[in-house]
């Protein structure tokens, strides 16, 4: 009688799954052990709360290797100034390292895609210029928690070791532990399966984008089951501990650019409405498109036939490219 109460309460349990973690189309057995959650950002099975940290790094040559960044879940990376200049957005959630570095101010694309997620936006400063504002649009938008190192608040510092204004270190683990998580909400737009992971298309093993030749190339090759990401041809690796940024899925997410008043540091970036994309999951690479309807809504992303794509459980890295850009395939 015991077991058949147990499997029941775990029935229900993960029927649930979504409310109780990531939204995770789940293969394990029922089981008296299966009592597990799943990471809003992974898949992956957690023993925490989904508490999401959302940072802005650097990625200027001087802020190269960043520190940390291996740790995070998920990665973006989108143009932030004409010419094919970018940096990171990075979503922490399953780890939270001690600290971070580069930390770089935002734009409105970097609020839109932290928005994906709540929890605390870490910043350091913003655009103030008419049209950009980003603090009005912080504002009318609304956050959980958030952690603007420019106006001088606790948890973050300059490494001496490094120039400005590429060397803005966060004390991740510090912002985090200190924030009131009482009411903030988080969520993802990324769904998971354990062995029913979308797996269509044809092989390609290596694959890389230009966003500024020969200066901000990302690259990819798969092997052992992940992508391990490149940049400008030599290995990516994290900047403290050495581990190379590798990847279970990455997601070519197109978009609209233009330049609000023709200002080449003011992107305005179409990330609501539809656009296609390119999904590369277990050596697999097939296309399809997304879809977002407002700010207060999470991307969707589907396969050319409409279906919604279901990820590799593990960490995910999101290139924002511009529409009409090409990737370069090799294998």
């Amino acid at each position: 009688m015991k077991k058949l109460t147990v499997f029941l309460a775990v029935a229900m349990l993960l029927c649930c799954v979504a409310g109780a973690g990531a939204e995770v189309v789940t293969d394990l057995a029922i089981t008296e052990t299966a009592l597990l959650r799943y990471s809003l950002t992974t898949g992956l099975a957690s023993e925490h709360e989904d508490r999401t940290m959302v940072a802005q790094m650097d990625n200027e040559p001087g802020a190269r290797p960043q520190k940390g960044i291996a740790s995070a879940d998920i990665v973006y990376e989108s143009e932030t100034y004409n010419g094919g200049y970018t940096r990171y957005t990075a979503v922490f959630n399953d780890t939270i390292p001690k600290e971070i570095e580069a930390i770089r101010s935002t734009r409105m694309v970097h609020v839109d895609l932290f928005k994906e997620y709540g929890g605390a936006f870490i910043h350091y400063g913003a655009q103030y210029k008419s049209g950009s504002n980003e603090e009005q649009y912080l504002e009318q938008v609304g956050y959980g928690a958030r952690y603007d190192g420019i106006k001088g608040i606790a948890g973050f510092y300059r490494d001496s070791s490094r120039k400005a204004p590429n060397n803005v270190v966060c004390k991740l683990k510090d912002l985090y532990d200190k924030t009131d998580w009482t009411d903030v909400v988080c969520t993802s737009p990324l769904r998971f399966s354990e062995t029913g992971y979308t797996q269509q298309g044809e092989s390609v093993a290596e694959f890389g984008i230009e966003y500024r030749k020969s200066s901000y190339c990302p690259s990819y090759s798969f092997r052992d089951g992940l992508y391990y990401r490149s940049y400008n041809g030599k290995p990516q690796k994290d900047g403290t501990t050495g581990e190379p940024l590798a990847y279970a899925n990455v997601i070519v997410q197109r978009a609209a650019y233009s330049w609000y008043n023709g200002d080449g540091d003011r992107p305005i970036v179409e990330l609501f409405g539809t656009n296609t994309c390119d999904y590369f999951i277990n050596g697999m690479h097939f296309t399809g498109y997304w879809e977002r309807s407002d700010v207060d809504s999470n991307t969707r992303y589907y396969d050319d036939a409409g279906n919604e794509v279901l990820f590799k459980p593990g960490k995910t890295f999101i290139q924002i490219l511009k529409e009409g850009k090409e990737i370069d395939y090799a294998g």
